[in-house]
């Protein structure tokens, strides 16, 4: 045993040069990386340069996050809450209810993209929407609570299976489209009733709630026969005409039900006095618009 082990380490004088260099480069690049990694000092125009690298890629990953990730709710935002409905609702209208303008504009972008909301669970489901904000907007919310509630008999393969006809007769009447004959043609609707919806829809400019039915003249002393009709009929609310509140007239402003000359003129004056509108929920400022009156005036007004 013990000749093997001199055997082994008896080498020749050029191995022993060899060895011998290959454990002294061994040791120089050892040093050479602690140096580097530990010892060396920063560089300032190192850190610059990779600092500039890096600010593009840290910009856009900002841009992203702000546009798709949920901003937490701060109960310091200015909030105004008003029956709507989230398909195409303008960004003025999504600020009001107390979204960033980039998170509203994420939201057109998801319709854009072939997007829409069926039930208030869709709203829930976006990103931009913070749950403690969408638990207040949740009764304003003018959808089903889910999709399935619109369709309460069938399973979702046979809803997308049935015709378009099958799918009025089951949901009801829209009530927004629907014409005089097809109204008399609902259980509960005769002429009178059909002629003063539609009248009072064509003044409005559509129905963006079925308890506005109760504004009816022909039904407002009939509250039995508007909850029957309740059941009968849906809304499209997306069929609703809109008021340009910085561009239209008193005379157009006026027309509609819920303002009247007085508070056309004093919306008109008010504009005229402190320039355009920002959004809708501007015209609060408005002396003679009050949070009442607010929000049912809300679905029918557009601002830039």
């Amino acid at each position: 045993m013990g000749l093997q082990w001199k055997d082994l380490f008896n080498t020749h004088r050029g191995e022993r040069l060899g060895f011998l260099w290959l454990m002294t480069g061994c040791l120089i690049a050892a040093a050479w990386g602690t140096y580097e990694q530990w010892l060396r000092p920063s560089d300032p125009n190192e850190l610059s340069i990779l600092a500039a690298r890096m600010e593009p890629w840290v910009e856009a990953r900002k841009a992203f996050q702000d546009s798709t990730n949920v901003a937490p709710f701060s109960h310091d935002r200015r909030l105004t809450l008003f029956p709507f409905d989230p398909n195409h609702l303008p960004i003025d209208q999504w600020v009001a209810l107390g979204l960033s303008e980039r998170q509203a504009e994420a939201l057109h972008k998801y319709e854009a993209g072939g997007g829409r909301f069926r039930s208030k669970r869709d709203v829930a489901k976006m990103r931009v929407v913070d749950p403690e904000l969408y638990a207040q907007w949740a009764p304003y919310i003018q959808l089903p609570d889910s999709a399935a509630s619109a369709y309460p008999h069938t399973t979702w393969p046979e809803r997308e299976d049935r015709t378009y006809a099958e799918r009025t007769a089951l949901r009801g009447l829209e009530l927004n489209s629907a014409d005089s004959a097809a109204l008399v043609a609902v259980p509960g609707i005769g002429p009178a009733f059909a002629r003063g919806i539609l009248k009072y829809r064509e003044k409005l400019g559509g129905y963006h709630s079925l308890d506005q039915l109760t504004e009816v003249y022909v039904l407002k002393d009939k509250p039995e026969a508007v909850a029957k009709l309740k059941g009968r009929l849906v809304l499209d609310t997306l069929m609703v005409r809109r008021l340009p509140v910085n561009s239209a007239t008193t005379e157009e402003l006026a027309a509609h039900p819920y303002l009247g000359w007085k508070v056309a003129k004093a919306l008109v004056a008010y504009r005229g006095q402190h320039g355009a509108f920002r959004n809708v929920a501007d015209i609060k400022g408005c002396v003679l618009v009050n949070d009442s009156l607010f929000r049912k005036l809300a679905p029918y007004l557009t601002a830039p």
